[in-house]
């Protein structure tokens, strides 16, 4: 089967955050995958500059033999309307398969989409402006489209959302669990961890949180709670925030914990486990999650993970993580609290929270994608 594959989301080595590290395995596991090769012929649609950017990200991406295409327009809204409706009729494919929510609003070949959540229809208060007025009204419309084959999303949680905001017949969604990364499966030395950390300016016995600086990653109430942890239960250790800046991303940090709040901005993903693995817990408090890839890369590494009860991070966390009320801040700080001084509950987490990572593969995520499209057509 010919199937062109978007990967226009891919635009910088500075903004790959979790849906563009989900795109990337997605092409990563559909061209190292020999028995998916022989079957089809991959297509690759990039933004401009998109495959220089592929090749800078030390991925194992195999390009050879596989034919690629890249926009020549910068915006975004150009490429998707004007260029990709134009290289689709000159190549013809039997089958397109989006890895974001950027896509023609005419779609003339049969097309599968990825939709990770629902937040712009159930919080559209927490969304940028980009996502209300150009994404959500293009996902309206091809949910609509005659040729949309199948939507895939990433959990149950998501699919009972989607189907409730975009009126979608439940056969119609299908949930394709992510996976996690071999980099943060890799035997991660102490040395190269304890050089990352000085580069970083970070001293052990430490806190991390992971995500864009957003509302909805809830990190004002994080820092609301790291100051009761400081102050009421006397912790000793640093906040460590990973991620670079989203939209309306101002927080207030109490004045007497300042000095305590390290920001990294964006961290390239083959640093991030070893950031995570120095950590003494990972603290997930978001108000809303599709997935939360975070949450299973910290326990890939070992990490003591606390998270929010909300969504669809108890299903993807299942015994693995203690969990929190994520709008009440004493019960986050007194979660925290009771794994930073515990050592025989960090060891317990730890330990489940690795195998129940292994539960999770990119290889199967690619593979069901393309039995799934196969299945359509």
């Amino acid at each position: 089967m010919k199937i062109a594959v978007d990967l226009t989301i891919i635009r910088s080595e500075k903004k790959i955050t979790g849906i563009e590290r989900v795109a990337i395995q997605t092409l990563e596991n559909f061209l190292s995958n020999k028995a998916l090769r022989e079957q089809n012929e991959f297509i690759i649609l990039c933004a401009k500059g998109g495959l220089k950017v592929l090749k800078n990200l030390k991925t194992e991406i195999d390009f050879r033999g596989v034919q690629v295409h890249e926009s020549p327009f910068t915006n975004r809204i150009l490429t998707d309307q004007i260029w990709m409706p134009k290289i689709l009729n000159a190549i013809r494919p039997e089958h397109v398969y989006y890895t974001t929510l950027g896509f023609p609003a005419i779609q003339q070949f049969p097309f599968t989409i990825i939709i990770h959540d629902a937040v712009a229809w159930v919080k559209s208060e927490t969304i940028s402006k980009g996502m209300r007025f150009y994404y959500k009204p293009l996902i309206e419309k091809a949910v609509k489209n005659k040729n949309l084959k199948n939507i895939i999303t990433v959990s149950e949680f998501s699919k009972k959302e989607i189907c409730k905001a975009l009126k979608v017949p439940s056969d119609k969604i299908f949930v394709n669990y992510l996976g996690v990364s071999p980099s943060f499966q890799k035997n991660l030395k102490l040395e190269k961890e304890d050089r990352i950390l000085r580069e970083y300016g970070i001293e052990r016995d430490y806190i991390i949180a992971i995500g864009t600086l957003e509302p909805r990653k809830n990190l004002q109430s994080l820092f609301y709670a790291f100051e009761k942890l400081v102050h009421e239960f006397n912790y000793k250790g640093k906040l460590v925030i990973v991620g670079r800046k989203g939209w309306n991303s101002d927080f207030i940090i109490p004045e007497k914990i300042a000095k305590k709040v390290v920001f990294t901005g964006y961290v390239e993903e083959e640093y991030l486990p070893f950031l995570l693995k120095g950590a003494k817990v990972f603290v997930f408090p978001s108000l809303y999650e599709g997935f939360g890839l975070p949450l299973l890369e910290a326990m890939s590494v070992g990490v003591p993970v606390a998270t929010s009860n909300q969504a669809s991070l108890p299903e993807v966390g299942g015994d693995a993580c203690e969990y929190f009320n994520p709008n009440d801040i004493q019960n986050i700080s007194e979660v925290i609290f009771r794994i930073v001084s515990n050592n025989n509950l960090q060891k317990r987490l730890s330990q489940r929270g690795i195998e129940h990572s292994q539960k999770f593969s990119w290889r199967q995520h690619a593979n069901n994608i393309i039995e799934i499209i196969q299945g359509s057509n």
